[in-house]
């Protein structure tokens, strides 16, 4: 019998938490310690720029992740995964442990720490943000994170067919409209909205 096919988003999900903006304050917590100036000044310069509006949340990422990729070192990403686990959704933790069920961590988050939740957590596959230097570079958000997720299934010689999937957010809504069964974590009044316009059915987690 063919495992079940379970997506599941990170921020606001998996953990109750924005991860990239804890990322960020740790990588300036870690360029601070380690002395590294520039690194320092070039992120607060980034976050000032984002208050501003004068560059856009991708954009964001993009220059933080350039950074990260620089100054990080792989005890670095295993500190700071390790510092996630007390916002980590127990409930959708035991779905990693059934045996029937093919799991999927599915986010926007940068790949540089989303893999090695992946591994500690014992995912069978993460689909998340690329590395800076991929090109063309692209937030695995929305449409993208379906289509990517999708490419993950085919590659993998999996059933095409998403059984579950657990998010928060209406972003999702692509892979919303392709799951058979949608369970919404701690969701806004905008996205229980955006559902119920859409006629969308989920469950409540």
């Amino acid at each position: 019998m063919d495992k079940k096919i379970i997506v599941i988003d990170l921020d606001g999900t998996f953990v109750s938490v924005n991860t990239f903006h804890k990322w960020m304050k740790f990588v300036a917590l870690k360029s601070l310690q380690k002395l590294y100036l520039i690194s320092i000044i070039k992120i607060f310069w980034i976050i000032f720029r984002r208050a501003i509006k004068s560059i856009n949340h991708g954009q964001m990422k993009f220059a933080i992740l350039k950074i990260s990729e620089k100054t990080m070192s792989a005890l670095d990403i295993e500190d700071f995964v390790k510092s996630l686990d007390k916002y980590v959704h127990q409930d959708i933790l035991k779905h990693l442990k059934n045996p029937n069920y093919m799991t999927i961590l599915a986010t926007a988050a940068p790949q540089i720490y989303a893999k090695k939740i992946q591994e500690v957590y014992a995912f069978n596959y993460e689909v998340s943000t690329p590395v800076s230097s991929q090109t063309p570079w692209k937030e695995n958000l929305k449409e993208t994170k379906k289509q990517n997720v999708l490419k993950l299934l085919k590659e993998e010689r999996l059933s095409l067919n998403i059984d579950i999937l657990f998010t928060d957010h209406h972003d999702d809504l692509p892979l919303m409209k392709y799951a058979k069964e949608t369970y919404l974590v701690g969701a806004s009044e905008k996205t229980l909205k955006i559902l119920k316009e859409k006629s969308l059915d989920f469950e409540s987690l």
